[in-house]
């Protein structure tokens, strides 16, 4: 009876040490004018397999006063990612007080590296000003007998 109560606590322990990465992380910068997001539909990848995610910049108070220019980074660990830089343009409303753009997203590719038997963690960092967003996605590796080898 003691041995199984150690394997439950023990089981119980692992399990909640092992949460789920999730599929949207955002940050905002100090100054509260922005949130980054990162998206990805999946937060899983095989060795080698690509992911999509979407990258967003939006501008919380709306369209700027004068016309914006900035740039977003992304960094992977355990993969690459495709582009690694967005250059950011936000217009400012017209002198009638018209249009204007207060938001940004576009898409990378994280394409995760080929080593691994067991399962790891990528790390896809996005850096807008002081804000940084990371996105963690497993990499589950093909098991020998789900590929019939």
């Amino acid at each position: 009876m003691r041995y199984r109560t150690i394997f439950l606590l023990i089981v119980l322990l692992a399990a909640l040490g092992c949460s789920e990465p999730e599929k949207v992380v955002g940050s905002h910068t100090e100054d509260g004018q922005f949130r980054l997001v990162l998206e990805a539909e999946k937060n899983w990848v095989r060795p080698r397999g690509n992911l999509p995610i979407l990258v967003r910049l939006e501008r919380l108070g709306g369209p700027p006063a004068e016309d914006f220019e900035g740039e977003i980074s992304l960094v992977a660990n355990g993969g690459t990612l495709s582009p690694a830089r967005f250059t950011i343009d936000l217009d400012a409303p017209d002198s009638t007080g018209a249009g204007g753009e207060h938001s940004f997203a576009n898409w990378a590719v994280f394409t995760a590296s080929s080593s691994g038997t067991v399962a790891e963690r990528a790390e896809i960092n996005a850096y807008f000003g002081d804000a940084l967003a990371t996105l963690t996605i497993r990499v589950v590796p093909i098991s020998t007998s789900a590929s019939g080898q």
